[in-house]
């Protein structure tokens, strides 16, 4: 329904109001954002309220790497557990 929205980051047009643009999903260009709020000419309230947004996102992005990594390590740990199964098992199964 918000039809197509013209990125200012990235100058891709974007539809819908999901994190599709790639600057938004990184999390060191979040991070560069914040920064450059410090210099910002804007008014005070709207510089506040996009680094209360920019802070979530960062938050969320920091969340989701961690469930990732997480999620790997489980992989990782659950295929040496089954080579060290099969490892132990009698030779004549092998």
């Amino acid at each position: 329904m918000a039809g197509v929205e013209y990125c200012n980051l990235c100058g891709m047009a974007h539809f819908g109001s999901a994190r599709v643009c790639p600057h938004i999903q990184s999390e060191t260009q979040v991070r560069q954002m914040l920064d450059a709020l410090k210099y910002s000419n804007e008014p005070e309230h709207l510089v506040v309220e996009a680094k209360r947004y920019l802070r979530g996102l960062k938050g969320n992005l920091v969340q989701l790497k961690k469930q990732k990594e997480a999620k790997s390590h489980a992989a990782r740990e659950a295929h040496f557990e089954a080579q060290y199964a099969r490892a132990r098992g009698p030779l004549w199964q092998a």
